[in-house]
């Protein structure tokens, strides 16, 4: 089934953890920029920085890129906030690019985009997403339509334990809100032609949130 086949009157559990939850973890030893998207909510965030700075310690990271200034909802610029938590934890600044206007996740992706190219890091180059997983399927989508020919690997990283599991989605009215709207917004994302369409292995055993 093709994202644009899915009932959006009728976003099923199995809908959910098949589109939003399906995003595997790749292994890799070292990456040529690691990106962190921001949020406006700093639990989230928080949970983001977690995740970057356990990879920072066992892998080789060449750039880190951290994309969010102040969110529509928000009230502190988030990408300040991310380097000010990475230079306490000891990564030199000179290894941090940052985009500090975006204030939603397409600006994230123009922005970012328009600063890897400056900085000649997309071409047969590695990067590494960080966001929260339900997130992670939109950004990977928006960067291969925004990047095009380009070659380039993505490797998807979020935390094991974040507040927006597939569990707590199950469980929590506002959650699942959350991840159905998300849902919705892809698909209404490929009508508008902002996004491709993609199939969806609804046979996929999924055995990790």
């Amino acid at each position: 089934m093709r994202l644009t086949e899915i009932n959006t009157q009728n976003i099923t559990d199995d809908i959910i953890k098949k589109v939003l939850f399906s995003t595997i973890k790749s292994k890799f030893l070292e990456a040529d920029c690691l990106i962190i998207f921001g949020c406006h909510l700093k639990p989230l965030l928080d949970e983001r920085l977690d995740c970057a700075i356990k990879i920072l310690k066992s892998k080789k990271v060449d750039t880190i890129l951290l994309t969010g200034g102040i969110g529509v909802n928000g009230n502190f610029n988030e990408s300040e906030y991310m380097k000010k938590a990475l230079l306490n934890f000891g990564i030199a600044e000179n290894k941090i690019l940052v985009d500090d206007k975006s204030t939603t996740t397409e600006e994230n992706i123009v922005n970012s985009i328009q600063i890897l190219r400056d900085n000649n890091l997309i071409n047969n180059k590695k990067i590494v997403l960080v966001s929260n997983q339900a997130h992670l399927r939109r950004i990977g989508m928006e960067l291969k339509k925004q990047l095009g020919g380009d070659k380039f690997d993505i490797i998807y990283e979020y935390s094991e334990n974040s507040i927006i599991s597939f569990d707590n989605v199950k469980n929590d009215n506002d959650l699942r809100n959350l991840a159905t709207n998300e849902v919705k917004k892809i698909i209404r994302f490929i009508e508008q032609g902002i996004l491709d369409d993609e199939e969806i292995d609804f046979n996929l055993k999924i055995t990790r949130n």
